[in-house]
């Protein structure tokens, strides 16, 4: 790859609105890919370090070289309040690209969260000091900080392209990746989504069987 390609890196970049920010996290993860029709969720294997960490934020993106920290180090001087650190590491979990002391940092810039499609080590270090990180694992070796790597391209994590400034939202079952110019409209079908769940619980509660309230007769005629 073309040397100045891959040491590509852009300064600044499109975040969204706050208010937008919020109307998708009033949606658990697993909601929002429902609204994406299963499209958006990153590989299964990235998972909190603890079940209880949780965000929504914009992508800044970081092209790194399995076992190499250069560009997540030069990433920290870039981050924003409200970003989520996308590492994209070729999702190899016996090498790491991040521990505790680079998690403390993002976290003193105010950086909301941590996705590495790669390993992390530290892991201790990183629950305490850190954003909530998601990661495919954990391991000890890291080979140092001599590059080649990018910031702030398209990059894949997980099997899913994310660009700067995309939102990502994760708890406990995953992240997903809601690309920014589409956020307004799966925030829209989100928010319909939780009415009609909301309204099959209360029609349930009311007294309906869930075979009416779901309309699985149909289905099921099929089968019998």
């Amino acid at each position: 790859m073309e040397k100045h390609i891959y040491h590509g890196q852009i300064g600044d970049f499109e975040r969204a609105p706050k208010a937008l920010l919020d109307r998708l996290a009033k949606h658990e993860p697993a909601k929002i890919v429902d609204s994406m029709g299963g499209h958006g969720a990153l590989h299964y294997e990235i998972k909190p370090l603890e079940n209880s960490m949780k965000f929504v934020g914009t992508a800044l993106t970081v092209l790194a070289k399995p076992g190499d920290a250069l560009y997540v180090q030069k990433a920290i001087d870039l981050t924003q309040p409200g970003d989520v650190i996308v590492i994209a590491a070729s999702g190899l979990k016996d090498i790491c690209v991040i521990g505790e002391r680079l998690g403390y940092f993002f976290r003193r810039k105010g950086a909301v969260g941590i996705v590495v499609d790669g390993a992390v080590r530290d892991t201790e270090g990183m629950i305490a000091d850190a954003p909530p990180t998601f990661a495919r694992g954990s391991c000890l070796r890291i080979l140092g900080s001599t590059g080649p790597g990018a910031i702030n391209v398209p990059v894949t994590c997980g099997g899913q392209s994310v660009s700067p400034g995309d939102i990502l939202v994760g708890d406990r079952d995953g992240v997903v990746v809601v690309p920014l110019a589409d956020a307004e409209r799966v925030a829209d079908l989100a928010d319909a989504h939780l009415e009609g769940e909301l309204a099959r619980l209360a029609d349930v509660e009311g007294g309906k069987s869930v075979t009416e309230t779901f309309g699985l007769q149909p289905k099921l005629d099929i089968w019998t």
